[in-house]
């Protein structure tokens, strides 16, 4: 088999279907394999699994190449999503990137703290005001004032992404991401945009408001913890 290391593949697991997408380096889809739950069944994870009994040898000969890394696009129901917001005083300091990266780093760290069964999927800033007037973030490095930010958390259970990732890992497929597919469409309101194109674009980093990383919160408790509230 020859490899093309520019290859994404992706796979949509819902109690309605499973799809197998392979994008190139070009963005254009070039072999999918779908499969439709016609019963809704109750165990979605042993679906997952026989997809890849049923299918995986079959595909990987189709496409030349052994897949290594995979995208699930997984359409969960009842996930837990929160809205957390800070607020923060600025006296003599500036807004900077360290500032924000403290403020969702002490945002993350609260509600991890509060729900460690779950695993944050979604980090986005849902609004940033200044002096109470809502302002774009890019445009406000140095700005001073009163600061609040909010950002909204969608999460999976720690238990439902091992099992994704244990099956997966079965077959020698590491899970790079798994993305809400209800997430996903929110990003991407056009319902003509292909959903294994929407989901290549937010991975590229093309959601502005999307958290992708930040660094870790140490244990000591923070003076922004007094000004901490979450709503659900």
């Amino acid at each position: 088999m020859s490899k093309d290391l520019d290859n994404k593949y992706f796979i949509i697991l819902n109690k309605y279907e499973i799809i197998f997408s392979c994008l190139n380096n070009e963005n254009k889809i070039t072999f999918t394999k779908k499969h439709i739950l016609t019963n809704s069944p109750n165990n979605l994870f042993e679906e997952l699994e026989n997809f890849f009994i049923d299918n995986l040898i079959e595909i990987e000969k189709s496409l030349r190449d052994f897949i290594k890394n995979i995208y699930i696009i997984f359409g969960a129901e009842n996930n837990l999503s929160a809205h957390l917001s800070i607020k923060h005083k600025l006296i003599t300091e500036k807004i900077n990137e360290n500032k924000i990266n403290e403020l969702l780093s002490s945002l993350k760290y609260q509600f991890i703290r509060y729900n460690n069964d779950q695993e944050v999927v979604h980090m986005t800033i849902s609004k940033f005001l200044i002096g109470g007037e809502k302002k774009a973030l890019s445009l406000n490095r140095g700005a001073s004032g009163n600061l609040i930010l909010e950002v909204k958390f969608e999460c999976l259970k720690i238990q439902t992404i091992n099992i994704i990732k244990k099956i997966c890992s079965n077959y020698q497929i590491s899970v790079v991401k798994i993305i809400l597919l209800n997430h996903l469409k929110e990003f991407f309101q056009n319902p003509e945009t292909d959903i294994f194109l929407a989901a290549n674009n937010f991975i590229s980093g093309n959601n502005k408001d999307e958290v992708v990383s930040i660094k870790k919160k140490t244990n000591k408790t923070s003076f922004f913890e007094k000004f901490f509230n979450i709503f659900r």
